[in-house]
This record gives structure tokens, C-alpha cells and sequence, in this order.
């Protein structure tokens, strides 16, 4: 095997490994987030409150982080005829991590905007904010047409942040309109159930053919939450015990 081949066997080895650590890192991360605000929603109203400053500055913090470890230069060290897109493995391990921590930061930040201030009405009368209701719909669309034509000029973390609030959000808001708005067991949510295996499907053929790092992770996240989704249905229709049962 020539030494090209044994690189390229290598670097394939390692971008699979990327695509699992990228869902096994952010899997424990949202189970942090929903089990810190289950049980100190339980607990009381100090406990919850500290909770949500908490992911609201751990959002911002790790934002701020994930700028930070971006590298400051792309460039290959490796001759052109090894690979046209090598990145020094040093360079990869800093994308990985500033994308996760983009990712994670989005995660973090919709556990405030998302989950917390749901329940705002316990601290300030009719403070209540909940984005993912149906009235919250032209926020989302702007926010997400801003970001879709806006995005190339953005940082590859500032991208990976928005766009893991606004999958969630969008995710989100599409259940909550189902299950409030018509009901758990409308012939949308199969449609959509249906949708969403596809999407997980697409996600996984995606992460697998894909040879760039910000792809392999961006497809493994997505597919991450389109699976979550299909859960949600079957959880919603009360098919197996979901966390809501906890």
C-alpha cells in the first residue's frame, strides 16, 4: 500500500470517528441540559432560576469559546498529491472542537430562550416567553431566511451556533403545532414522521459520503435531530415511555 493510500485509508478512519463523536458528545450534552432543568424545575424556584442563568452563560461562554479555537490559517501542510482538501490533523481537531462547541452553545442557548423562560411566569407575572408557540412563526421565518442569506459571510462556528438554535427551534415549533394546535395523532404528524426517517436517512448517507470535517459534522448533527424527531412522534403517541415519563 503507497503511502498516499495509507493516508487516505487513515484520514477516512478518522472522519467516520468524527461523524460519531460529533452525536455521542452533543447526545450527552442535551441530556445534561434537559435533566438540569427537569429536576431543578422539581426541586424549586431558586433551584430553576440558577439553572437557566446557568445555560444562558454557558451559551454565551461557549460562543465566545468556540470563535477563539477556530484556526486562523486552513492550509495544508501535505503535498497537493496526497489530498486536494487535507487539513493538518492539528488544524482538524481544532474545527472539531470549535464546532462542537458552536453546536453545544446552540444547544445551551435554546435551553433559556427555548425551555426556561416557558415557565417565566414563576418568577414575573405574565412573563411567560414560549417561541416555539404558533404566534412565535414570523420570528422564526425571519430569523431563518436572515440566516440562510447571510450565512456565507458569517464564521464557520457563528454558522454552526445559529443553525443548531434554529433546528432545534424549528424542530421544535413544528411538534408543539401538531400536538397544541391540531393534535397528537393528526395525519400531519405521520406525515412529518415520515418526512424525518427520510431526513435521518439523507443525514446518514451525507455524513458517510462526505470528505469535509464541517460537513461530516453538520449532517451527523442534523441527523442527530431528525432522529430525536422521529422519537418525539412515537414518544407523542404514547407508543413506548418517553422522558416525559421521568
Amino acid at each position: 500500500m503507497s503511502q498516499k493510500e495509507k493516508w487516505s485509508a487513515v484520514r477516512e478512519l478518522r472522519m467516520k470517528n468524527i461523524g460519531l463523536k460529533t452525536i455521542i458528545y452533543t447526545l450527552l450534552f442535551f441530556g445534561f441540559t434537559y435533566m438540569l432543568l427537569v429536576f431543578t424545575n422539581r426541586t424549586g424556584n431558586i433551584p430553576y432560576l440558577f439553572a437557566g442563568f446557568i445555560l444562558l452563560f454557558v451559551g454565551i461562554f461557549l460562543f465566545l469559546k468556540s470563535q477563539k479555537n477556530t484556526p486562523l490559517v486552513q492550509s495544508s501542510r501535505l503535498n497537493h498529491s496526497d489530498s486536494v482538501n487535507a487539513v493538518p490533523v492539528l488544524d482538524e481537531r481544532k474545527n472539531f472542537y470549535s464546532n462542537l462547541l458552536a453546536i453545544t452553545s446552540g444547544i445551551s442557548l435554546w435551553g433559556f430562550f427555548g425551555e426556561f423562560l416557558e415557565n417565566a411566569d414563576l418568577y414575573i407575572k405574565d412573563a411567560t416567553v414560549e417561541i416555539a408557540h404558533w404566534n412565535f412563526l414570523p420570528v422564526l421565518a425571519l430569523m431563518i431566511f436572515l440566516f440562510l442569506n447571510l450565512r456565507k459571510h458569517l464564521p464557520i462556528p457563528v454558522q454552526f451556533s445559529l443553525s443548531s438554535f434554529l433546528l432545534i427551534w424549528s424542530m421544535h415549533y413544528i411538534m408543539i403545532f401538531q400536538y397544541e394546535v391540531l393534535s397528537r395523532t393528526h395525519f400531519t404528524t405521520y406525515i412529518m414522521f415520515a418526512v424525518f426517517i427520510i431526513l435521518t436517512g439523507l443525514s446518514i448517507y451525507k455524513a458517510r459520503k462526505s470528505k469535509q470535517i464541517h460537513s461530516i459534522m453538520f449532517w451527523s448533527y442534523f441527523g442527530l435531530l431528525t432522529a430525536w424527531s422521529v422519537l418525539e412522534y412515537i414518544w407523542g403517541w404514547r407508543l413506548i415511555p418517553g422522558p416525559y415519563s421521568i
